[in-house]
């Protein structure tokens, strides 16, 4: 089955079989907010910065980008998560859009520009030959000055077809945000990972141009 369809990732809640889910917020996440280090602040110009969280799942860091103050848009294609993250959100006031659509018709949907992307392991569970797309897609949605801070899973030196997850390459990643407009502006190993996956993630920021 393609993973371009909803119907693949449908079926892969309906059988539980949904190992890139680490049943919690992203350990490297709640470093960058806790420690101030996350680039764009939760309030700007008295208004909160809108932050997208592309191919999000049961959406454990939308709740922790929410609850930090930012107003948050949730995608997934697949209806299944977003159900119980709907589940989670009905007794709170947290600011959270969700949006059950395809990542790459985002700005058919996103009018608004947004001042953060945040993924993880979105990327890796696309098809490669649709990776520029996402770039692409990516920085249309992002405000001039805007930040795309990907935690990317699992870098390895040798690219393949084979996934999800696909590899990622980091060459790749660097030149697809440059063509795209991005500027790296911080790029490491984080200490911080989930202990599954120490080693295997780098966390990369890219700026937006103003011009």
């Amino acid at each position: 089955m393609d993973v371009g369809m909803p119907a693949y990732w449908s079926e892969r809640y309906q059988q539980g079989e949904t190992g890139w889910d680490l049943g919690g917020e992203t350990p490297v996440f709640q470093v960058l907010l806790a420690e101030g280090l996350f680039p764009v602040p939760a309030m700007q110009e008295g208004r909160r910065s809108r932050v997208l969280v592309p191919g999000c799942g049961y959406g454990h860091d939308v709740l922790l980008f929410a609850r930090a103050g930012y107003e948050v848009i949730a995608v997934d294609f697949a209806p299944e998560p977003l159900q119980v993250l709907q589940a989670r959100l009905a007794h709170t006031s947290l600011p959270v859009q969700l949006l059950c659509v395809d990542l790459f018709h985002l700005p058919e949907h996103c009018v608004q520009p947004v001042d953060a992307v945040v993924e993880y392991t979105c990327y890796c569970a696309i098809a490669p030959w649709r990776r520029c797309d996402y770039f692409s897609v990516m920085s249309r949605l992002l405000s001039p000055g805007g930040w795309f801070v990907g935690l990317f899973f699992p870098v390895t030196p040798e690219p393949s077809l084979v996934g999800p997850p696909f590899p990622v390459c980091r060459e790749e990643v660097l030149e697809l945000g440059q063509r795209h407009g991005l500027v790296l502006r911080r790029h490491e190993v984080p200490q911080c990972s989930h202990p599954a996956r120490r080693g295997r993630e780098e966390l990369m920021m890219f700026q937006k141009g103003k011009g």
